[in-house]
């Protein structure tokens, strides 16, 4: 295992947790355009219903796909 490879690898992970408090805001700053008003108030922190869980997880998971973490 290359010892350099390792190092970046703790560098991105640290920059990662680093900007998970913050996702909600980041996304809905690139993405508004294109989010329904219901994504937007999700994003602007309104309580979160059981059936709208799904909603939230998917733009979570965009905006990872979005940063390259997956």
């Amino acid at each position: 295992m290359d010892n350099r490879s390792t190092c970046e690898e703790k560098e991105m992970t640290k920059e990662y947790i680093k900007d998970i408090p913050n996702w909600e805001k980041d996304y809905l700053n690139t993405m508004r355009s294109n989010l329904s008003k219901q994504q937007i108030e999700l994003l602007e922190g309104r309580y979160i219903n059981a059936d709208e869980g799904m909603v939230y997880g998917q733009m979570y998971a965009d905006w990872k796909k979005r940063r390259g973490d997956e």
